[in-house]
């Protein structure tokens, strides 16, 4: 038996990470059954899926209050109750030993969110932007102002002659009884 740790990491968020087996030996596995129409027989099928695991609930937890995941390295010894993946680590590990710690780092070039890393100006050097404050100036002069829209007394004159109409018939429509209205 190995005395060299594997490299282990504490979940700090919530991770799908691909795990074949669990530690109490369950295969990380989604069933998919159906019947063949033509012979009648179930066919079963078997995919290896990621899995789900949420630091925020205890169901997820193989240690008390946190979640230990693991990479299997020739040589080494994983934590019978660790979840042993594959693939690069996250930002959302925090690495508890020498080993993960080399592998975080190697992978933290990585981790750079795409959205986070452009330019808080649109990526425009400071001649480009005068020149963009410039037009918009420029565009300021040329533009003429905005005025309120006019509307013409004879419109408004006839609109009111057509609401009152409107509230006249609403009026009487409502001193004719129920039963004497058409439906």
């Amino acid at each position: 038996m190995s005395n060299v740790e594997a490299p282990r990491w504490r979940l700090t968020e919530a991770h799908h990470l691909a795990i074949e087996v669990l530690p109490d030996g369950t295969k990380v596995e989604w069933e998919h059954k159906e019947t063949s129409r033509e012979s009648g027989r179930a066919v079963r099928k078997l995919f290896a899926v990621p899995m789900f695991l949420e630091p925020k609930d205890a169901a997820d937890h193989n240690y008390p209050g946190e979640i230990i995941v693991a990479h299997e390295v020739d040589g080494a010894h994983n934590m019978a109750k660790d979840y042993i993946f594959t693939g690069p680590p996250t930002p959302g590990m925090e690495p508890l030993n020498e080993a993960a710690g080399l592998l975080s780092e190697e992978w933290k070039h990585k981790w750079n969110n795409p959205v986070e890393s452009l330019p808080a100006n649109g990526g425009m050097n400071a001649a480009e932007s005068a020149f963009l404050a410039k037009m918009m100036e420029a565009f300021e002069r040329i533009a003429p102002p905005r005025a309120e829209p006019k509307a013409d007394p004879s419109e408004v004159a006839d609109l009111k002659e057509r609401l009152a109409r409107l509230e006249a018939l609403i009026a009487a429509q409502n001193k004719i009884p129920a039963e004497g209205r058409r439906v």
